[in-house]
């Protein structure tokens, strides 16, 4: 299934040869906040979150310690507690929906669009009710979801969107990065995803001021930091909040490879380009977007009756294919008895049967591509 160094001829995701390029610029700044007493914990915060935001043409970034935090800490700035609903999709990780129940408010699922994976704009119409407080799409293997709806509903009904772009830092929709659209949005920073730390990160963002703060003061025990992010000198916390600002090391790489954002979403949109010429005329549906989206592409998916079968003679040649999300959230034995919509998601279902992922990341050479290319076309 491996070569015979036992790796991946092919693997799916590949940091180690990005952080061996940029390894200088990442040990200097480890070292400065290691071992330089003039340099506080979280000196990396405040120019990362000043980059990070001008990078995607937004107003304010906060680092945090997982896209999981993030969501969390996004759903209490926007006050949302028990006995509020929370509408969202099944087909994504487990951290939607429990960033949901965490803050006591009900998971209301709905289905998703057979072409592009993401949530059904009409679905989300038909499941609000005077209980339900936010959106939140799920932007899927960096597949923008259409938000410009989304807000008109949103802005229609007095409803907030928090968006869950985890897996799609990079992405554009009507030539704005994600969450442009959206009161809050939360990215992946973790290892393995299209921009990386070596751990666990992640960073919220957001046009609007009053939101930052509330997320801010959330991630950090509820005290009030300065504009510097110094801590105040009194232990009053004005709100009940968490631990759950990014570490200063995983700040310090993400710091370091934010510069390339665009050059590597840039290849990862050549991969794909590659991939759907190669299968068009095959027996696979491949995914398909509106003129408004440009999808940064974390993962490469196609849909296959055969996926199975498909993934485990990819994985022979020694090619890292993978599933996602199954079982869908709504078949998932710890949500049996408390989520609302379970019994209508037949698009979910059959994408959670089908879909396959496919290796795509910047690093991957014209030869891993054409191994790739070469397998698929003798399989299919």
């Amino acid at each position: 299934m491996v070569s015979n160094k036992g790796q991946w001829i092919v693997p799916r995701a590949e940091g180690y040869s990005t952080n061996k390029k940029l390894r200088n610029k990442i040990i200097s700044g480890i070292e400065n906040v290691m071992f330089n007493p003039y340099v506080p914990g979280n000196a990396e915060f405040k120019p990362l979150e000043t980059e990070f935001a001008s990078a995607i043409g937004m107003n304010h970034a906060i680092a945090v310690q997982s896209a999981t935090a993030g969501l969390i800490l996004s759903l209490r700035a926007c006050n949302v507690g028990l006995g509020d609903e929370v509408i969202t999709v099944g087909n994504s990780d487990i951290s939607t929906t429990a960033a949901i129940s965490i803050v006591g408010a009900t998971i209301v699922l709905v289905d998703i669009l057979e072409n592009d994976y993401t949530i059904d704009v009409e679905k989300v119409e038909s499941a609000i009710t005077e209980r339900t407080k936010v959106i939140i799409p799920v932007d899927l293997y960096g597949h923008p979801s259409d938000c410009i709806a989304l807000r008109r509903i949103a802005d229609d009904r007095g409803l907030m969107i928090v968006e869950d772009a985890a897996l799609a830092i990079g992405a554009k929709y009507d030539n704005h990065h994600v969450g442009y659209y959206a009161d809050l949005t939360t990215v992946s920073l973790a290892a393995a995803k299209p921009l990386s730390s070596s751990g666990n990160a992640g960073m919220v963002f957001t046009n609007n001021y009053e939101l930052a703060e509330k997320v801010s003061l959330f991630r950090g025990y509820g005290r009030e930091f300065d504009d510097n992010r110094n801590p105040p000198l009194s232990y009053e916390h004005v709100v009940e909040g968490f631990n759950l600002p990014m570490d200063p090391l995983q700040a310090v790489i993400v710091r370091s490879k934010l510069p390339y954002l665009e050059e590597w979403t840039e290849k990862r949109r050549m991969i794909a380009s590659k991939y759907c010429d190669a299968l068009c005329n095959k027996d696979v549906k491949l995914p398909s977007f509106s003129d408004y989206a440009n999808p940064s592409f974390s993962s490469y998916v196609i849909l296959i009756t055969n996926r199975d079968e498909l993934n485990v003679e990819m994985r022979k040649r020694g090619i890292e294919t993978g599933t996602h999300y199954v079982p869908a959230m709504h078949k998932q034995e710890v949500y049996k008895s408390h989520l609302i919509g379970r019994s209508n998601l037949p698009v979910t279902e059959r994408i959670a049967d089908q879909l396959l992922a496919l290796p795509i990341h910047p690093e991957m050479s014209k030869k891993q591509i054409d191994f790739v290319l070469t397998a698929l076309k003798e399989l299919l």
